[in-house]
């Protein structure tokens, strides 16, 4: 079965892209408008990874983090912040990589891969 990656990210473009990437790769998709959908969908389908945009409306990247890591079922999912906006946000635990966007597709899928021990 694959492992699933809940993509968050309030521009359907890059979530798109994203699902594009990590399709060809051979993972399950779904993504997330902003950080009460995300956390609805994490809560729901408990994925095996989070790609997390920092900046979107409603709730966004930071407190989506916070909330993720206060609910003890879904604090150990790894993630990893794709943003367009920098520096790192403090909230983030030196384990949580950060990539800008644009993102090159290699890099974040190897990236992926190491994280979910399929390297």
């Amino acid at each position: 079965m694959a492992k699933k990656i809940l993509i968050i990210d309030d521009d359907p473009e890059i979530i798109s892209y994203l699902k594009d990437v990590f399709e060809e790769a051979g993972y399950e998709t779904d993504g997330a408008k902003n950080g009460i959908e995300g956390l609805e969908k994490t809560q729901a389908s408990k994925p095996d990874l989070i790609t997390l945009d920092m900046d979107m409306p409603a709730r966004g990247g930071t407190l989506f983090y916070v909330k993720l890591r206060q609910e003890p079922s879904l604090a150990e999912i790894p993630v990893i912040v794709i943003s367009g906006v920098g520096p790192r946000p403090p909230v983030l635990s030196k384990n949580v990589p950060v990539l800008t966007k644009p993102v090159d597709p290699a890099k974040t899928v190897k990236m992926v891969k190491e994280m979910l021990g399929d390297a």
